[in-house]
């Protein structure tokens, strides 16, 4: 790979504008060359204000030789098509979340890369943000004692917080889903709320549904010693009590929500760094939303990978 990573972007819609966009070149080392969408007009809109240029086809961006890897920001219905015509071209690809509509479309996604030796990453971006960069190493160095419970508000996708899941407390082993009152300032007074047992026996759970007002995304997680608080994941205050006791641990803020995960890919193509969220990752959380939308009750559902 060159020294500066030019990437080349399938679709330039409202997450490219506010949230991927700038961080494509705006990172060191990395260079937004090309983008296509299907509305020409909004696509070259896009590209004079960003600075790059704009191609009519997904068949030509994947094939022009000054691209070196591919993010897929398409509707979530052509990521399937958009990763595996990437990986024909030989183009390392970070594809946006959910990854697919189902882990059949993830597990063809995996084999295309693997069969073409190109890297594969899903931009479930809140990984890389510093406050659960900053939880997943209190954990890790047994600074809230043995991990208990995680519980997040609703203010996010429940895809990102499954993720965030995965990631902090390990594999889920079974779920349910059951209608319940919810917590307040919650988007509704009941709905459905989806509770796993990870096979570490640590529980995490969470509103299935979600309303987005700009309020603060939070993240709390129970130990055996204390509990660590994530009181606003973007901006990254956070804290952890125990007994009487407070701590402050506030953490940067990244300038844009794909800051981290962009540079990550960039890293990794560039020296090796290991894939904050790899196609296997990503795939986790398509399986838990799949026995989620084969109507996953009160009876405990058994998660097969």
């Amino acid at each position: 790979m060159p020294e500066s990573i030019t990437w080349g972007a399938i679709g330039a819609g409202d997450v490219m504008e506010r949230k991927s966009g700038p961080p494509l070149y705006k990172q060191a080392n990395s260079r937004l060359g090309a983008v296509t969408r299907r509305d020409a007009d909004k696509g070259r809109d896009y590209a004079r204000r960003h600075g790059c240029r704009f191609v009519p086809t997904v068949t030509e961006l994947v094939a022009d030789p000054s691209i070196d890897a591919i993010y897929v920001a398409s509707p979530e219905a052509f990521h399937l098509e958009h990763v595996l015509a990437a990986a024909a071209a030989g183009k390392p690809v970070l594809v946006e979340k959910e990854m697919g509509n189902s882990t059949a479309e993830c597990d063809a996604m995996i084999v295309a890369c693997k069969k073409a030796q190109v890297p594969l990453g899903v931009a479930y971006y809140r990984r890389c943000h510093p406050s659960i960069r900053a939880a997943q190493r209190l954990l890790a160095a047994g600074a809230i004692g043995t991990p208990q419970r995680l519980w997040m508000n609703d203010q996010f996708p429940i895809v990102h917080r499954l993720d965030l899941t995965f990631m902090l407390f390990g594999d889920i082993a079974s779920i349910t889903v059951t209608e319940e009152d919810l917590p307040p300032d919650s988007h509704a007074d009941r709905g459905p709320v989806l509770r796993a047992l990870h096979a570490s026996g640590t529980r995490s759970s969470g509103n299935l549904k979600m309303r987005e007002n700009h309020d603060v995304e939070q993240v709390v997680i129970d130990g055996s010693e204390s509990r660590l608080v994530i009181h606003d994941l973007k901006a990254g205050r956070m804290s952890r009590t125990w007994g009487w006791k407070f701590e402050t641990l506030d953490q940067p803020a990244d300038p844009w929500a794909h800051w981290g995960i962009i540079g990550n890919f960039v890293d990794h193509l560039r020296s090796g760094t290991p894939l904050a969220c790899t196609g296997e990752d990503g795939r986790k959380t398509t399986v838990i939303m799949d026995a989620v939308r084969k109507g996953a009750g009160a009876t405990p559902v058994a998660i097969a990978y």
